[in-house]
């Protein structure tokens, strides 16, 4: 499966790890100077990519880790994306205008930009301690997310699952 990644982070990171254990090739593109990144993409192996946001899109499943104030920029004029499964995680804040009263969520942001894509927020909850020691005691990781589409959810549900 070809998995998009938009946005590197240590948390997108270890899904594109992650997925290249797992046989998935990675289109890997970042917010910024995709030029650093080179060296990097080519010691991940042949499954990874370093690629243009428009052909990180044409991915199965699109990950995005976009700073809040970018998600506008970053995601207008994108080819057609009906249908497609985007995995968008929470991202940084810089600034405090959008912590104002009624300001729209990230999430929803990406929604109205994409209304014809399932968007699939993951999230992590629980203290990092915590969810440590469950790790211990399971041997595997914990991934929350939620969405309003139950295919797009079995989908990333699939795709977790063949990352371990």
């Amino acid at each position: 499966m070809k998995i998009g990644v938009i946005g590197l982070c240590s948390f997108t990171m270890n899904f594109v790890n992650k997925a290249v254990e797992a046989g998935h090739q990675v289109l890997l593109s970042s917010t910024r100077e995709n030029r650093q990144f080179q060296d990097l993409a080519r010691k991940m192996g042949e499954n990874v990519k370093l690629v243009s946001r428009y052909e990180a899109t044409k991915a199965s499943i699109l990950i995005l880790f976009i700073p809040r104030e970018d998600v506008g920029l970053f995601l207008k004029d994108l080819p057609d994306m009906n249908e497609k499964i985007i995995i968008y995680e929470s991202n940084p804040i810089f600034s405090l205008e959008c912590l104002r009263p009624n300001a729209k969520s990230s999430l929803e942001i990406i929604a109205s930009l994409l209304p014809e894509s399932h968007v699939i927020k993951v999230l992590n909850i629980v203290n990092p301690e915590v969810l440590s020691m469950i790790n211990q005691k399971q041997n595997s990781n914990e991934i929350f997310y939620t969405g309003l589409n139950k295919q797009a959810k079995n989908k990333a549900k699939a795709f977790f699952k063949s990352l371990n």
